[in-house]
């Protein structure tokens, strides 16, 4: 289940889960058990707290809201249903879920103390420094010149949007600028 953080600027949501569901799957960076969670825990990557109020409260998302939305997503999960998302509503969706684990692979209660929620930081998926490139993907050494033989796409390439950009922006030019990079190598084997 993911909780709002509500006005926290750098963070968009909270996974929370309970012991079972870190003890048997893990959650973010955090390995599933023999690996123990206290290291997690005091590195700040998760939260914990007997009380899904306390959580809240650590968390600083609304405990009542927090506690009233584990209830509803509870009340779901117990029969096999997320009537808010619809998680293993469909085949495509119990593929990725545990097969073992009915009725639904995909949804659980939140029962099982301690709990636990994971911070999620706003990002964006583009490499740290771009590489910059030519007209076909060639990488740019020294002197401003091609480097023969060495190309940057996707994700790698210098944002065609001056990096400013946001989720899913990328797609486009990174299909276009793929095929021009891919039909300059396809030249180059005639």
């Amino acid at each position: 289940m993911i909780a709002d953080a509500g006005d926290e600027p750098e963070t968009t949501a909270w996974p929370i889960c309970d012991h079972t569901t870190v003890q048997k799957y893990g959650i973010g960076y955090a390995k599933p058990a023999p690996v123990p969670v206290g290291g997690y825990v005091r590195t700040g990557c998760l939260l914990t707290d007997r009380r899904v109020r306390g959580l809240a409260k650590i968390a600083g998302i609304d405990p009542d809201g927090l506690e009233q939305t584990v209830r509803y997503f509870d009340t779901g999960a117990a029969v096999g249903e997320d009537p808010q998302f619809g998680r293993g509503a469909t085949a495509f969706n119990r593929v990725f879920g545990d097969a073992e684990h009915t009725p639904n692979p995909n949804v659980a209660p939140i029962v099982n103390a301690p709990f636990y929620a994971l911070k999620l930081w706003m990002g964006d998926l583009r490499t740290f420094d771009e590489l910059t490139t030519d007209s076909v993907g060639r990488l740019i050494g020294a002197g401003a010149n091609p480097i023969l033989g060495l190309y940057a796409v996707g994700n790698d390439r210098a944002s065609a949007m001056g990096g400013n950009s946001g989720a899913g922006v990328m797609l486009a030019p990174i299909m276009t600028l793929g095929s021009v990079t891919g039909r300059h190598l396809a030249a180059l084997s005639d």
